[in-house]
């Protein structure tokens, strides 16, 4: 058998995360997604931004507390 390297970009695909589109009241699964980051109340959070399939509004979903 022979031995056949194959060569990994250094950069992560992104994972896909699943929206739900409030106004469609449909969810959906994508990996096209920003991440963003805002300051609350509870401190700075990063949130997941995607375009819905459906209607084409921006939907956020919250991913977790800043480290």
């Amino acid at each position: 058998m022979e031995n056949i390297n194959i060569g990994f970009s250094t950069t992560m695909a992104k994972q896909k995360l699943k929206f739900y589109d409030i106004k469609a009241k449909q969810a959906f699964e994508t990996d096209k997604y920003e991440t963003v980051e805002k300051n609350t109340a509870r401190g700075p959070m990063i949130f997941a931004v995607a375009t819905s399939p459906y209607t084409g509004i921006k939907v956020w979903r919250l991913i977790g507390k800043k480290k």
